[in-house]
């Protein structure tokens, strides 16, 4: 079935009790920016990565999908093994210690989800786009993307956007088992699609 989902990384916002992550791994500096832009990490990612609440959200309740503030995929090993089950493109699982907010190791059980590589499936015509004024062909800002169904009909289970790699989409067979398997702090919406030229 041709359907396509847009996958909120953040989560729930507003629940105090949340566990929700406003950095990532430590010890990685500005190389932290891949996990965003569909770019490899493994060969920059730390032995024994770690990663810390933060002060700023106390809560410590853990979802099947951690909300973040960094446009970054992180889910726990149930939920890891229904992605990989069904995406065959190349996809990156970086495990990481999540750290509580006094420094004490918390849970081994999540790991980043990087998809790797972008797919060029919006119809630009029909998706709303904040445009650079100086660049009218430099996206600033994706407001409501559209799909072209031709250029994804063959688009893998979980990818990123070419104009908007933080954008996570995810087609209908594995939203389907997500939904089945009732996993936690998941929020998406489904995108529209328009056939090529309208």
């Amino acid at each position: 079935m041709l359907r396509f989902f847009n996958l909120r990384s953040i989560g729930k916002m507003g629940d105090p009790e949340l566990c929700m992550l406003h950095s990532l791994v430590k010890d990685m500096g500005m190389e932290v920016a891949r996990f965003g832009l569909g770019l490899r990490a493994r060969d920059v990612y730390p032995e024994g990565a770690s990663i810390y609440m933060s002060e700023d959200s106390p809560g410590i309740k853990l979802l099947s999908l951690l909300g973040n503030t960094r446009n970054t995929l992180i889910v726990n090993s149930e939920l890891r093994a229904v992605i990989e089950k069904h995406c065959t493109n190349e996809v990156e699982y970086l495990p990481f210690t999540l750290y509580d907010h006094r420094k004490r190791p918390y849970n081994r059980d999540y790991c980043i989800v990087n998809p790797i590589g972008m797919v060029d499936g919006l119809d630009l015509k029909a998706s709303d786009i904040v445009w650079d004024d100086e660049n009218p062909t430099k996206l600033i800002r994706l407001n409501t993307p559209v799909l072209d169904r031709k250029k994804v009909e063959n688009a893998p289970q979980l990818f990123r956007l070419t104009q908007d790699p933080m954008t996570y989409v995810l087609r209908y067979e594995l939203a389907k088992e997500i939904s089945d398997r009732k996993f936690t702090n998941i929020f998406w919406k489904e995108l529209k699609m328009v056939d090529s030229g309208q």
